[in-house]
């Protein structure tokens, strides 16, 4: 039967009968209808709390590996994304778990009694909703978050795995790819999908009671935030040794054929691309497991500017021959140094 009494219907049926707490205690009930019903004969479905338990412990364990994570780091989504999808799978088949259903039902059914019966002396109010229910929110809630989230990270770690491709090539033989490394990642697209989940975050806990089945969402959006800079100052990075290394060769070239000018107008341009946001930027992440870290990039670039500091003024006319040739020589074992850096 689905009908539960309300606290009025039950109410009057309880005086009218003379019912008391002692007889509630026994088990009897009223329903609709004057049916009796007995409280022990309200169906039970332990089983749900069980697949409820395996989707909360799934979310915890997520929320503590987001906790402990530096979402800074490009490299952690790779690690991140299978966590989080197995997460999203978990909590969506528990929902939709037909146990998990009935469980709720029956707990309803079970405190909307224990509401009607309230009116009687000595008889406490359940609940707003019952516990079930309660868990069940939690976990829409959670999933609603752990979606959202999913889309940042699968974003973020197809960029990094983009990007890593196209590195050591370049690194290593010069080789440009079809795309330019900056504008492979969106910047703006990264910082709109991290703030849209942060918001989501803030509206859930707002709503919902989350408790450990979320990570510090605000923490988390903020940490995503740096990574878009991150990834876009190591794509920059990539862009610049490329352009870099062109426009210092094509000055050598100049400088072979003594057009100091044309060489020294190269060498100038070459120092013009050197990114600031590469010296301004944090030092400890990779854009893929063998390439360098910013701090690497840093110190390249900032020898790179060095050597042609030295290559700028051995085109100066004002500088004797001999001069020039030392100051020339002295250039270009700077930035074979500084190559150095991203070899080791």
């Amino acid at each position: 039967m689905d009908e539960v009494p309300d606290r009025e219907t039950a109410q009057e049926w309880a005086e009218e009968h003379d019912i008391g707490r002692r007889d509630v205690l026994k088990g009897i009930l009223p329903v609709i209808g004057g049916v009796w019903v007995f409280r022990n004969q309200l169906p039970t479905s332990s089983n749900a709390g069980s697949r409820l338990s395996d989707a909360e412990d799934s979310a915890t364990a997520l929320a503590e590996r987001l906790t402990v994570t530096d979402n800074r780091d490009p490299l952690a989504m790779s690690g991140l994304t299978p966590m989080v999808e197995k997460t999203i799978e978990t909590i969506d088949e528990v929902l939709h778990d037909g146990t998990v259903t009935k469980g709720v039902w029956i707990a309803e059914k079970r405190r909307q009694v224990a509401d009607a019966l309230s009116i009687l002396p000595g008889v406490a109010s359940p609940p707003a909703e019952s516990r079930p229910k309660t868990r069940v929110a939690r976990l829409e809630a959670a999933l609603t978050y752990y979606q959202s989230l999913n889309e940042v990270l699968q974003y973020a770690a197809s960029t990094q795995r983009e990007l890593a491709t196209i590195e050591s090539p370049a690194l290593d033989h010069g080789i440009r790819p079809e795309q330019t490394p900056p504008s492979i990642f969106d910047t703006d697209e990264m910082d709109t999908r991290a703030e849209e989940t942060r918001k989501t975050g803030e509206r859930l806990v707002d709503d919902v009671s989350t408790d450990s089945l979320l990570p510090d969402t605000e923490q988390v959006a903020a940490q995503l935030t740096a990574q878009a800079q991150i990834q876009y100052q190591l794509s920059t990075a990539v862009q610049a040794y490329l352009d870099t290394g062109e426009l210092i060769q094509t000055g050598a070239r100049w400088h072979e054929r003594e057009k100091l000018d044309k060489a020294k107008d190269q060498f100038h341009a070459a120092k013009e691309q050197i990114p600031e946001a590469v010296h301004e930027s944090d030092p400890g992440f990779a854009i893929s497991h063998d390439g360098p870290t910013l701090h690497e990039y840093r110190t390249l670039f900032t020898m790179r500017g060095e050597g042609l500091d030295q290559l700028i003024t051995a085109c100066s006319s004002e500088v004797d021959a001999n001069k020039q040739a030392t100051l020339f020589n002295a250039g270009l074992s700077h930035l074979i140094d500084a190559r150095g850096v991203i070899e080791q």
